[in-house]
């Protein structure tokens, strides 16, 4: 890291000195949901990895396969520990590629549908469906046409002066009728690492090939222990190339094809085999590939909203007298300011990245306090060759048993091509109260299983001790991933996660959520809850530490949630989307001494330090049924339009929601979002809530990397309790700028 910092230019060392000074004064609830954008190459298309800060699930997305404009409605996953609120409007361009259109990522995450809006430079095709870590959504881009020309090493030159018939790329042939899945499952294999090595992307090649040779003997097996041979070659990895070119000469012995790999063999010593009675001319040194982008982007909104409620209370016994009052103020008034920057170093080795994320909340309101978060300050190290990675500072878990986003470091090894050692350690850093807790884990990928084992201290005391898994299943039309996190400290299942996504045709998918999972998660911490300190030593001076871990079990709740949802393409321009959920929170019994909170208690006694939680009853099982009507291109080329039905209820109230939604490009530079709500829920108290809320909102581009939006909107609402009648307006809106550097 220090040898990277070294290396930039005044100005930058600068930007990044300002950057780490502001790292102390990370407060903030607030998240930037966009985390990273990655770009690999496959067969016939670029897919792009977008990761997120934490887990998502029920995706769906229009239109369905092309669009210069693509929607993602996505659900947020609680996450078991205190909320978390995501940025809206967050942007995130695409790394450069010369193989399909560049493109931008936003987040729309109104807490009545979230949504991903990607917008490409010009019209793609396109897949989605959701990341192998739960965390992430996948985009597959067709390319269009592979235009950039092979990268071909001098020695590859010179051989080919005296030998016609030495391929420069393989040659993958056509399977016949009779082919197998694996035959199958290698093509696909074998196109995408010739793919990756006519764009010189050597080590995606080298991974594709071996992918292929873990494969059972099939169609291109003989070929692809070739090819690995030839991507290590280019990859600079010369004894591991040898090694792959000697084996196919013990498993092969067609003539042409031994007399083929022998003169790639002569090509690892920068010289032609002595065996060749060929004079070779004297190549130049190969000039070693190496580039540094930087870059990122600024974004500052004023928000301001005004409050105004005047309520009318009647009350029959005094002959129909009434009482009313009107309340009026500015409830916000506040500047937010977030910051994004990436500096990458790539080459044919490495591929290291400098990243900076945070956001400034600033306060106007008298009496109140501005936050500021550093959600991201990270120096990654990746070998390509060796296949080891570290990455150091302030970043969000990928999973491995942490809880949320930390201070430290994590690193892995490569030990086989699907055999990989990771390793953790830090200090969580999202917990505002308090002594922080640390943390220490390992974990081992084995292709779609990961196992894991963590411990997590606070004030040297063990708070969360467990070991827990997480299993991916992918393929076209199937996805599964599993999570399961057993605190063995506890004897208690923490999590069970369930997310699967089945397509039976190209035009109906089926997705399926359900989580099981102790609210927060289950810690010795969570004994504090309620407690009258909030230091884990205190506690343990009055009870055992048995005692303290039996208390926090009992101050540590259990929820349960289940989702069936249903996508259906109607016709090229609509689709239509159904959603049933059922979710219950377990009752939580009574904790702690009731003499904390007796009122006959002699207030000269000292509180009990265990404090008094009251029972929380259970309110039943909540339910959702909801359906919606998408359509795109209704309009114009880009424009997405969603409506939302929803009812909902349990033994407490019933509800229903009316949301529409709908954005459009006017133009390349100008783009509108509109949208209506409307609600009502009745409870069994007998009280009424309704609520209708407009918004409007525009973005216009100034220029290529500056762009202007305003966000407006008013929210009308009416409450009875009883005699007692509520009139509530407020009025909102928002008007800011981003620049992309």
């Amino acid at each position: 890291m220090l040898m990277l910092f070294v290396m930039l230019p005044k100005q930058k060392k600068i930007f990044y000195l300002l950057m780490a000074f502001s790292l102390p004064y990370s407060v903030c609830a607030f998240a930037a949901p966009l985390e990273d954008i990655s770009l690999a190459t496959e067969t016939d298309r670029v897919v792009a990895t977008i990761k997120l800060t934490s887990a998502v699930s029920n995706v769906r997305y229009t239109p369905a396969k092309k669009s210069s404009l693509l929607s993602i409605l996505l659900d947020k996953v609680p996450n078991g520990l205190a909320k978390e609120e995501w940025l809206d409007n967050e942007v995130l361009a695409s790394p450069p590629s010369s193989l399909i259109p560049s493109f931008t990522v936003k987040t729309n995450l109104k807490n009545i549908q979230p949504k991903l809006v990607i917008e490409f430079s010009r019209e793609a095709e396109y897949t989605v469906q959701m990341g192998r870590d739960g965390r992430s959504i996948v985009v597959g881009i067709k390319i269009d046409t592979i235009t950039p020309k092979p990268n071909v090493t001098q020695i590859e030159k010179i051989l080919k002066k005296f030998d016609g018939n030495l391929p420069l790329l393989p040659e993958v042939e056509v399977l016949t009728t009779g082919a197998t899945d694996n035959d199958k499952k290698a093509l696909t294999l074998m196109l995408a690492g010739r793919n990756a090595l006519a764009i010189n992307d050597n080590f995606v090649a080298v991974d594709t090939f071996n992918k292929l040779l873990l494969l059972p003997p099939n169609f291109y097996t003989k070929d692809a222990q070739e090819w690995v041979g030839v991507a290590r070659e280019r990859a600079g990895q010369l004894d591991k190339a040898k090694l792959e070119l000697e084996l196919y000469l013990k498993l092969y012995n067609d003539p042409e094809d031994v007399k083929r790999v022998k003169l790639r063999l002569a090509s690892l010593g920068q010289k032609p085999s002595k065996t060749l009675s060929v004079t070779a001319e004297a190549s130049p040194a190969k000039k070693p590939f190496s580039q540094t982008l930087t870059y990122g982007s600024v974004s500052m909104h004023y928000y301001q909203g005004a409050s105004k409620n005047d309520t009318i209370d009647s009350n029959p016994l005094l002959s129909g007298a009434q009482n009313n009052t009107t309340f009026s103020a500015l409830d916000q008034s506040a500047l937010l300011t977030t910051l994004y920057a990436t500096q990458r170093f790539i080459s044919e080795s490495y591929d290291n990245r400098l990243v900076f994320q945070e956001t400034a909340y600033t306060n106007y309101l008298p009496g109140q306090v501005g936050r500021n978060r550093v959600g991201a300050a990270y120096f990654e190290l990746k070998n390509k060759s060796s296949d080891y990675s570290i990455r150091m500072g302030r970043q969000t878990s990928n999973g491995g048993g942490v809880l949320g986003r930390f201070d430290g470091v994590a690193a892995g090894v490569g030990i086989t091509p699907s055999i990989r050692i990771n390793a953790v350690a830090g200090q969580l850093s999202d917990y505002l109260e308090g002594a922080k807790p640390v943390f220490y884990g390992a974990s081992l990928d084995m292709g779609p299983v990961t196992i894991y084992a963590i411990t997590q201290k606070l004030e040297d005391i063990v708070e969360r001790q467990a070991v827990g898994t997480e299993m991916r299943y992918f393929d076209t039309n199937k996805t599964a991933f599993l999570l399961l996190d057993y605190d063995t400290q506890f004897a208690a299942l923490n999590v069970a996660m369930l997310q699967a996504t089945y397509t039976a045709t190209s035009e109906r998918t089926y997705n399926l959520f359900a989580d099981h999972r102790r609210t927060p998660y289950l810690s010795t911490r969570n004994a504090l809850y309620g407690a009258n300190t909030t230091s884990l030593t205190e506690l343990l001076q009055f009870i055992s530490e048995d005692e303290v871990r039996a208390l926090a079990a009992d101050r540590t709740g259990t929820s349960n949630m289940a989702q069936l949802g249903l996508t259906q393409q109607v016709s090229a321009k609509w689709q239509i989307g159904g959603d049933v959920r059922v979710s219950k929170y377990e009752t939580l019994a009574a904790s702690g001494d009731p003499s904390a909170v007796d009122p006959n208690r002699d207030p000269k006694l000292a509180l009990p330090v265990v404090g008094y939680v009251q029972e929380s009853v259970s309110p039943g099982h909540d339910w959702a049924i909801s359906q919606q009507l998408i359509g795109s291109n209704l309009f114009s080329s880009r424009d997405v339009t969603v409506f939302s039905l929803s009812l909902m209820g349990s033994t407490q109230y019933h509800g229903q929601s009316l949301y529409i939604y709908s954005r459009g490009n006017f133009t390349d530079k100008w783009s509108m979002d509109l949208s209506l709500q409307l609600y009502r829920q009745n409870f069994e108290s007998g009280m009424t809530m309704a609520r209708v809320m407009p918004m409007l909102r525009t973005a216009y581009q100034l220029k290529q990397s500056i762009s202007l939006d305003l966000d407006a909107g008013v929210e009308v609402t009416h409450t009875e309790i009883g005699t007692s009648i509520t009139e509530g307006q407020r009025q909102f809106f928002s008007l800011g700028f981003r620049w992309d550097f």
